[in-house]
């Protein structure tokens, strides 16, 4: 059952959605691990540091906004090329920033511009080829594999960082960026079936504005929004309250990262194997107790590693089976717009979520207590959009 998509349906549409996800999350993967190094050789405070992973969040964010209906009605490949030549530029750009912070936050900003299409791109070609039972398993593969990013980049980031140094992150990530638009060449397809109007920017314009407050677009668009936001909370502060508070090394931080980032798989298999057994509710509500389970033991066992890795291992089991269920639920009910819904809620996804994060940074030193915050905050704004959208149902209902 589990290999059902695999089986049924071509594996390259699948094969390159991973790829391209994981493209679009290697910067932040492998720079974590190095922030505090990067703050200590730029002379900067630990928030300025932080930003790199806020820009390029931003910049992933906003370009989806226009990736979109670019996709629809120019095509996926197309599309895949010129966000690839906008992140390799970016890359180049942030070897002249190895000693000047300001240019290395436009290189990875214009990185995060360029990336922007890979997380359109992934999402479209899903919900290009796969209908019913296989669009929902083909969003969590792509939630369980995009998750060997998380594992195996503050891993590499880590060990890279303190045998080479972090600049040689930028080196790695051109390589990446490279090798896929080598390979995407020879075998990406074109997935759309049917080409889409010429643009027009009153229609695109009208189209963002119908989803924009569309009932079932906000409810999993939300929920997609609040995990997004405790996860890269979460993801720009764990360098440095486990290598200041433990005193752990760049690479032992990346070994120790790997069980939370497991945590992304683990809750991305759970949704697969119980969504349609139990109700999608009922999932939603386990997956929102999580963070406040994390904020307890943060506010109890601050001192010890091992339940700091606990508490920050369950925010991405919860935000890994929420991702599912988001996205499927978006584009059963839209899948005529696969890339104006894909590009709203990206864009509305990424920049919430960069301008949270970066308002929580400057507003909060990194530290368990700030994270157990943070959860807790997380927690109660899963809950209560549960709670409306309940609400929203049963009222028609009782009229």
């Amino acid at each position: 059952m589990y290999w059902s998509l695999l089986v049924s349906y071509s594996r390259v549409p699948l094969f390159f959605s991973i790829a391209f996800i994981a493209c679009s999350q290697l910067t932040n993967g492998l720079l974590a691990p190095a922030l505090p190094e990067m703050a200590t050789h730029f002379a900067v405070e630990e928030h300025l540091v932080q930003r790199l992973i806020v820009v390029f969040i931003l910049g992933l964010g906003i370009s989806q906004l226009f990736y979109g209906p670019l996709a629809d009605s120019y095509g996926r490949r197309r599309v895949f090329w010129m966000g690839q030549a906008v992140f390799l530029l970016g890359n180049l750009l942030t070897f002249l920033g190895f000693n000047h912070l300001d240019l290395l936050l436009a290189g990875v900003l214009i990185q995060g511009l360029g990336a922007g299409s890979n997380q359109i791109l992934a999402r479209c070609l899903i919900s290009d080829s796969y209908r019913g039972k296989e669009l929902k398993h083909g969003f969590a593969w792509l939630g369980m594999a995009a998750s060997v990013i998380p594992v195996l980049g503050p891993v590499i980031g880590g060990i890279v960082t303190a045998y080479w140094g972090w600049h040689y992150l930028f080196v790695i990530i051109g390589i990446a960026g490279a090798s896929l638009l080598i390979i995407a060449a020879k075998l990406l397809p074109e997935t759309q079936t049917e080409v889409g109007p010429p643009l027009n920017l009153n229609r695109v314009a009208n189209d963002y504005l119908s989803l924009a407050f569309d009932r079932h677009f906000i409810h999993y668009s939300s929920f997609a929004w609040i995990a997004s936001i405790g996860l890269m909370y979460m993801i720009s502060s764990a360098p440095f309250v486990l290598q200041h508070g433990f005193g752990l090394s760049a690479d032992d931080f990346g070994l120790v990262m790997i069980i939370p980032a497991a945590g992304l798989a683990l809750g991305s298999a759970f949704t697969r194997r119980f969504n349609g057994r139990w109700p999608e509710q009922h999932i939603l509500l386990l997956a929102s107790l999580l963070p406040f389970i994390a904020a307890f033991i943060l506010l109890t066992h601050a001192s010890t590693l091992i339940w700091v890795i606990v508490a920050m291992s369950l925010i991405s089991i919860s935000v890994g089976a929420i991702y599912p269920i988001s996205q499927s639920g978006l584009f059963g009910h839209f899948s005529g717009q696969a890339g104006t819904v894909s590009a709203l809620s990206g864009t509305t996804q990424m920049t919430l979520t960069a301008l949270a994060v970066g308002g929580l940074t400057t507003a909060f030193m990194p530290s368990p207590s700030a994270m157990a915050i943070i959860f807790s905050v997380m927690a109660l704004a899963l809950i209560l959009n549960m709670v409306i959208q309940i609400v929203k149902v049963k009222a028609p209902t009782m009229q």
